[in-house]
């Protein structure tokens, strides 16, 4: 029997039923949920991590990616609202991060279930996404050349011309997710908000990650860690010390950038 339309957006990594919240990860351009898997023992026992599968890659490699917030954002909606048991909590990184908050804000609009946080990494807020440039419009050649500046992407990907063929596609559609994404409105979350930036993005600066202080009227946290804009391949984000317990990580998030391990 096919999955049905949620199953085939969201996946568990490892099920743990007793876990105290489940954890939502929304991957960033041309990334799959297998960018988030490798996370589950790092979470530890409680918190279940669940990943978003997007059409164009991985599993669902064969389906046309989307090209538009809203054709990510509802069925994101469905799958978590039928498949996702509160408490749970929201991870986006970059184009995730502009994800989480269209589906946050839905969820919201809706009557919920909404997530307990929503952490967002290495995004400029949604107010000012659509300066995120239109790095989609380059064409194979040019796009190569901007995600070897970008770094973070493994350098036999970017020199094997199959994979490339397979990849590029999906990365110039996320990007023309960002480039159009222009909320009519962004109103401020009624739930706290984690935003985490890299010291060396050459993409977004830690100031303009600052900016999803706007985003809420719960509580806000900004958190600096080491790396460019794909720092997660080499540590992950504090996402214990921001899950974990409540309101407490909004005072550990900072012990991070002053050198604390992951």
């Amino acid at each position: 029997m096919p999955p049905t339309i949620d199953a085939a957006w969201l996946s568990c990594a490892a099920a743990r039923p007793s876990a105290r919240l489940r954890l939502v990860c929304l991957p960033y351009a041309g990334a799959g949920g297998g960018a988030f898997r490798p996370w589950a023992a790092r979470l530890g026992p409680d918190v279940e991590l669940w990943t978003a599968q997007l059409p164009g890659r991985e599993r669902r490699l064969a389906e046309p990616p989307v090209t538009t917030m809203d054709d990510l954002a509802a069925p994101l909606v469905v799958a978590i609202v039928d498949r996702i048991r509160p408490p749970y909590a929201i991870f986006g990184h970059s184009m995730g991060a502009l994800i989480g908050y269209e589906v946050t804000r839905r969820l919201v609009d809706r009557g919920g279930p909404a997530p307990e946080r929503l952490v967002v990494s290495a995004a400029l807020p949604p107010h000012r996404s659509a300066r995120a440039g239109a790095a989609h419009t380059r064409d194979d050649a040019g796009l190569t050349a901007w995600l070897r500046e970008l770094g973070g992407v493994p350098d036999e990907l970017l020199a094997d011309p199959a994979l490339l063929a397979l990849i590029l596609p999906t990365v110039r559609a996320d990007l023309a997710v960002v480039a159009g994404y222009r909320p009519a409105r962004v109103p401020a979350l009624p739930l706290p908000v984690d935003a985490v930036a890299a010291a060396d993005d050459p993409l977004v600066a830690a100031a303009a990650v600052a900016g999803w202080a706007a985003c809420t009227s719960a509580g806000f946290t900004h958190t600096v860690v080491p790396g460019g804009h794909l720092y997660l391949h080499d540590s992950p984000p504090p996402l214990h010390r921001l899950l974990a317990g409540g309101p407490a990580p909004d005072r550990a998030a900072h012990a991070y950038a002053e050198g604390a391990t992951p």
